[in-house]
This record gives structure tokens, sequence and C-alpha cells, in this order.
């Protein structure tokens, strides 16, 4: 495959000139996209998950690392 068609592919969005955008257009762009979005979190979520990391904390809080770890992975399975 040649240079220039890997060039004219899609792999990047190009500016109208044909240049590639900067940090700074992309970090616009980004924050641009965070404003349109307006994230609202479910306060029913927000308690639930407060109370798996209550019920986490208090569960692990004599075990030892590596046994505080083997709970976690069983959470993280179970939730997966």
């Amino acid at each position: 495959m040649k240079l220039k068609q890997l060039l004219e592919g899609y792999a990047w969005e190009r500016n109208s000139d044909g240049s590639l955008p900067t940090l700074a257009d992309a970090t616009a762009k980004h924050q641009a996209n965070l404003n349109e979005v307006e994230f609202e979190p479910d306060s029913e979520v927000v308690d639930a998950f407060n109370q798996v990391v209550k019920a986490y904390r208090q569960a692990t809080k004599s075990m030892d690392d590596d046994q505080a770890y083997k709970v976690s992975q069983q959470l993280s399975e179970f939730f997966t």
C-alpha cells in the first residue's frame, strides 16, 4: 500500500485546508461536546452505588489486601 493512500484515508479528521487539528482544536471540540450533553445522575442509582461501596468497606475492614482484592474481583464479575 502506498503512503499517499494511507494519508488520504480517514484515520484523522482533517481541517478544510487539509491540515491536522491542533491539540487546542481537539480540546475545544471536546469541551463543546461536553457542554452539549447535560448529564443528570439518577439519584437512586447513586444511592445504591454508595450503599454498595459502604458495605464493601465494612466487609473488607478486617481483611488483608489480597482478601479485599478477591472480594472486589467477585463484585466486579457479579456486576458485569
